[in-house]
């Protein structure tokens, strides 16, 4: 009897499921423990990620009022005029990082203009020099608006809440956001300037602003990998054949646990998880790939996040861990099942 009220009060809770993940995740615990000798609750406290951050670029040569009237006929002076307006200024990271790959895309067509015949060599060489050190310090420009566009450098910061069970809303959005910017580090990387349409930068940060399905997303892995170590490390603890199938014996706990198991791990969690681990594939590479020039510390070595991401030979990324994780959680459970004696269907 009481393992039919156990079952029939677990189906009325699945029934009405609208509990956050860890919620069900610690239920799930909370079961078990009343049938092993674990804690019923993991508390999961997950600490900040230390935020990206970047070097100011240093000061650049300034092109004159009078070097500007001799190459008025040039895009580039006017691009060069409305930064050096208190407009300009005044700029956010992103319309500065603009500013610098619009100049070393438009200072070759300047000086090759058919009206630039006549520029002074003093002049072009400024030009030359000035588009050099902008290529030199793409880079770094690119890192700086990373670290101060509050839509980028909110991203690794912690959550409010988890991601929902099935939950899409700003995935797309993201996902198009991030492989623009992506894509623009690639172009950085390969010193393809003009693959990059500083046009599309605004918009895509647009798409980010208000939009937390990254910071959830790498929220919610932290805490699931979390709960599958800590219950997974107490699970490994517990002697089954003392505490729950002694041989020759039938047991009914070892059943009620089989129900625990299956109703909440492999129903609920067990698919929450991999939801996590397929948008994990999707944005592990974009995120990757557009904080490849950042996240060292003062010693050179990659900050947390970036290792959380990326990977190191002694750190898996979260998309490794989520997935060995949930591997060696199902492992004990597969012992259980060769222990006991019982099928897992």
């Amino acid at each position: 009897m009481h393992k039919l009220l156990l079952i029939f009060s677990t189906l009325i809770l699945l029934g009405g499921c609208s509990d956050a993940p860890s919620k069900r995740y610690n239920e799930y615990q909370y079961r078990l423990g009343k049938y092993l000798p674990i804690e019923q609750q993991s508390l999961v406290r997950l600490s900040p990620w230390r935020g990206f951050d970047s070097e100011p670029l240093p000061p650049s040569q300034s092109i004159s009022l009078l070097a500007l009237a001799d190459i008025n006929h040039c895009r580039l002076a006017s691009h060069i005029a409305a930064h050096n307006n208190q407009l300009g200024k005044l700029a956010s990271a992103s319309e500065r990082f603009k500013y610098h790959i619009r100049f070393i895309q438009l200072v070759d067509p300047c000086l090759e203009h058919n009206q630039s015949t006549d520029l002074s060599a003093e002049l072009r060489s400024a030009l030359q020099t000035e588009k050099r050190f902008k290529i030199a310090h793409a880079k770094l420009a690119f890192n700086l608006m990373l670290s101060r566009e509050p839509e980028l450098n909110r991203l690794f910061t912690l959550a409010a809440v988890e991601l929902d069970f099935n939950e899409q809303a700003g995935r797309a959005q993201s996902a198009e956001a991030l492989t623009l910017l992506a894509d623009m580090a690639k172009a950085i990387a390969e010193g393809n300037w003009h693959a990059i349409d500083v046009n599309t930068l605004t918009p895509a940060l647009a798409k980010l602003n208000g939009n937390d399905y990254v910071r959830k997303l790498l929220t919610s892995a932290r805490k699931q990998i979390a709960l599958n170590n800590q219950l997974t490390s107490q699970l490994e603890q517990v002697s089954l054949t003392a505490e729950i199938c002694p041989p020759g014996r039938h047991s009914d706990a070892a059943s009620i646990l089989h129900n625990i198991f299956n109703l909440f791990f492999i129903k609920e969690l067990q698919g929450y998880q991999g939801q996590l681990s397929g948008a994990l594939e999707e944005f592990t590479p974009l995120l990757t790939q557009v904080w490849q020039f950042s996240g060292k510390n003062e010693d050179g070595e990659d900050i947390e996040a970036k290792r959380a991401i990326v990977g190191t030979q002694e750190q898996a990324n979260l998309l490794a861990q989520l997935k060995a994780s949930s591997r060696n959680h199902v492992r004990w459970w597969q012992g259980f099942y060769a222990q006991c004696d019982i099928s897992p269907v």
